[in-house]
């Protein structure tokens, strides 16, 4: 089983207070020349508002905020906070000036939507961060089939407000090309199932994309977003083998239509990288991908977060640090990349950096799958492993629980109740967490053992097998010989 969770990060000790270019190394992370450009401003749109309780409005009104956020990213010398972290903010009654600091934005665009009878209300105000001051603000009202229009006339004069001149725009972007609000729609319905965590939610979203290049086949977006939902399900949650290759198939099909309708769209690269990354396991190709995507938009946290999980099953591990930084800076309040990014440090011995970032994730998600497991081993290594058993009792997840709970009590010298754990997860868990066992052996010095069930991962094709280089204790075996061939066989050794 992963212990990557599929990812996710905020400055490591506090918020960013400007944004500065999304890596530092075009090599490392696939970004170019224009990625170093100056950043003048840094934009957090804030979840629309709309009113009353009408669940398709607000489906409706986050899309519109999704799509003003990537939007904005598109334009020159312009950074955009990931929605991620912005949603934080939904109806805030917070000042401008802390949002803005959490958040590390120099502006906030703030609006409501109401949506009737085929008439589009908005209000939209561009406001001064630090001091809540007033730099633009409009009341709209058009029909529906103007939306597309609306939304650029509002984004151009974004762009003049913030002097911005706008960029070179993809052939397309989120909407379709034949201008079928329906197909937005379906999008947008999508776009907010794939959020949601459980197997018909996505079921739900693969349906809701196959609506909307129903509607539109030219519509280069809803390809690559059903190409990513495809994925999703498969890898999270699976029928049967046969449902898998078919799945899987579609997966290829859609993502390759994406490229082929835009190849200039950063969405349309991330598919294909999904498909070679979760299906083909093709790693070294997945990262190619994502550079392109990068390359295309080199803010954007959830390539730089996608990028960081390649780089940490290739064992690049200073590499995969500085991604997840930089998907920080644009995705300051993410408790999954923080919790990646202190996974990393654990694997790097460094475990005062690595407690302390885990503890920032699970100020923002106390319940987030695996952080208090990772947070216990920072401090059992820091010798305070009666802590560490307490940390570790708080686990939410039974299976990262004993997994946690056997390391930990080993550190103490509680022999007994680590076996007792140990037990716990072969019994359990053998088909779904061997990666996990072998861990367990690992910190108690029995390669035998590890390696037998590091083979039994392979066998049941755990996939918590592309995160060995960087698991605690496990990682130590990195030159042996079966190690190797193990990496080998998983596809992870990266491209010369």
């Amino acid at each position: 089983m992963p212990v990557v969770l599929v990812l996710f990060c905020a400055a490591c000790s506090r918020a960013p207070q400007t944004v500065s270019p999304a890596a530092q190394s075009t090599a490392d992370t696939g970004t170019t020349d224009n990625a170093k450009a100056q950043i003048n401003s840094v934009v957090a749109v804030l979840p629309l508002q709309v009113s009353g309780d009408d669940a398709d409005a607000q489906v409706f009104a986050d899309g519109l905020t999704n799509h003003f956020t990537r939007a904005l990213a598109g334009l020159p010398g312009v950074a955009t906070i990931s929605g991620e972290s912005a949603f934080r903010y939904r109806n805030s009654s917070e000042l401008n000036s802390v949002i803005g600091d959490a958040l590390g934005a120099s502006h906030l665009l703030r609006g409501r939507v109401q949506r009737q009878a085929g008439v589009l209300q908005l209000d939209v105000e561009l406001v001064q961060a630090a001091d809540g001051s007033s730099l633009w603000s409009q009341h709209y009202q058009r029909v529906e089939g103007e939306l597309f229009a609306l939304q650029d006339d509002i984004v151009a004069t974004l762009a003049k407000t913030l002097q911005a001149n706008a960029g070179t725009r993809p052939k397309q972007d989120d909407r379709p090309p034949g201008g079928n609000v329906e197909a937005y729609t379906a999008v947008l319905r999508g776009d907010a199932l794939a959020m949601q965590a459980d197997i018909f939610s996505a079921r739900q979203a693969v349906e809701a994309y196959q609506h909307a290049v129903d509607l539109d086949p030219d519509y280069a977006y809803a390809h690559a977003r059903l190409a990513q939902a495809r994925v999703r399900q498969i890898t999270r949650f699976p029928l049967d083998d046969a449902d898998v290759g078919t799945q899987g198939e579609l997966a290829r099909r859609d993502a390759a239509t994406a490229s082929r309708l835009a190849s200039d769209l950063a969405e349309a690269q991330q598919a294909n990288a999904a498909w070679l990354a979760g299906i083909a396991h093709d790693q070294p190709g997945a990262v190619d991908a994502l550079r392109r995507a990068l390359a295309l938009r080199p803010h954007d946290a959830d390539l730089l977060s996608m990028l960081a999980v390649r780089q940490i099953g290739f064992g690049q591990l200073d590499q995969a640090v500085e991604s997840l930084r930089a998907a920080l800076k644009t995705n300051p309040l993410s408790a999954p990349t923080l919790y990646s990014l202190g996974s990393v440090y654990l694997s790097q011995a460094d475990y005062p950096q690595a407690e302390h970032v885990l503890q920032q994730a699970l100020s923002l998600e106390p319940n987030l799958p695996l952080a208090q497991a990772f947070l216990a081993m920072a401090v059992f290594q820091q010798n305070r492993t009666a802590e560490a058993i307490t940390i570790a009792k708080r686990e939410s997840v039974p299976l990262w629980r004993s997994y946690a709970l056997a390391m930990a009590y080993w550190a103490n010298n509680d022999r007994m109740h680590s076996e007792e754990e140990l037990q716990v997860l072969i019994r359990q868990h053998a088909k779904d967490a061997a990666t996990q066992i072998a861990g367990v052996y690992a910190q108690r010095d029995d390669e035998t053992q590890m390696f037998h069930w590091l083979e039994e991962a392979r066998r049941t094709h755990d996939p918590g097998l592309a995160e060995i280089r960087y698991m605690p204790f496990v990682a130590r075996y990195a030159t042996d010989p079966r190690f190797i061939a193990l990496v080998k066989a998983q596809g992870l050794v990266p491209a010369k």
